[in-house]
């Protein structure tokens, strides 16, 4: 069975440096933000649908068609799972690996662009066809509420806590405990890490891919996306977070079986 790659992660918890890292290895295809319903919803959010398209970034990001190929594609109406098997193709035949990233923002929380599902779409449609070769990637929850809460313009307006709580713990439970990697430890160790997952998705790790970081295009955070190295980030929920806010999140019941599940992480 054929394998294919994949990377899942919430919205603000490293997913594109680390998709960057991993894009900056050799002989790799990297494909950024991919969802069944990506295009679609880069429209409702009023950004450039092509970016939602899997053969769009194939193609102008990795070069990977010759371009009577790539025009003929465009004018065929494939869907997801025949585009993602063109671009399968095309990559081993040219002896590359390829990576997706997948957009689980709009399987675990989505408002107020689609209603979450709260399971991986993506993983769900290329299981029944590939060897799935995967790993997840987490964040402190609260460090990742405040990095949404001050990052996404529709995050104030259409989240509250518990609705943030519901989206993360689901998308924990879907994990493979086995594959989950922690943003902070990414950040404070890249190379260990990066070889971790390398050896998951079975690609060679290179010890010089921060020479290559300015080549990897992607979607994703802005500072990420012109990044040529790793920072570190700094904790900041214990500062931003007031004492009486603290003591309500301690006692939410929600947040509270939320910390217990992830308490081998956390």
């Amino acid at each position: 069975m054929t394998e294919i790659r994949l990377i899942h992660n919430l919205q603000r918890s490293g997913g594109t440096i680390i998709s960057k890292c991993l894009g900056a290895q050799d002989d790799v295809v990297l494909l950024s933000e991919i969802h069944p319903n990506g295009i679609e919803v880069l429209k409702k959010m009023k950004r450039n649908c092509d970016f939602g398209d899997p053969i769009f970034q194939a193609q102008e990001w990795n070069k990977l068609f010759k371009k009577e190929e790539y025009e003929k594609i465009k004018n065929t109406n494939y869907n997801f799972e025949e585009k993602i098997s063109l671009i399968v193709e095309k990559t081993e035949e040219k002896n590359k690996k390829l990576i997706i990233r997948d957009w689980s923002f709009l399987d675990y929380f989505g408002i107020p662009f689609v209603k979450p599902t709260y399971k991986n779409s993506v993983l769900e449609i290329l299981d029944k066809k590939y060897k799935i070769l995967n790993f997840y990637i987490l964040r402190h929850p609260l460090e990742l509420y405040i990095s949404c809460f001050n990052s996404l313009p529709f995050f104030i307006k259409n989240y509250n806590f518990d609705f943030f709580v519901k989206g993360y713990e689901n998308f924990f439970l879907h994990a493979l405990k086995s594959k989950i990697f922690k943003f902070e430890d990414f950040c404070n160790n890249p190379e260990e890490n990066l070889k971790s997952m390398c050896k998951i998705l079975k690609i060679n790790f290179n010890y010089n891919f921060s020479d290559n970081l300015n080549k990897i295009k992607l979607t994703g955070d802005g500072k990420a996306l012109v990044s040529t190295n790793v920072q570190i980030k700094d904790d900041v929920a214990p500062i931003l977070i007031k004492k009486e806010d603290k003591d309500k999140i301690n006692h939410n019941a929600n947040f509270v079986r939320l910390m217990e599940n992830i308490k081998n992480y956390y």
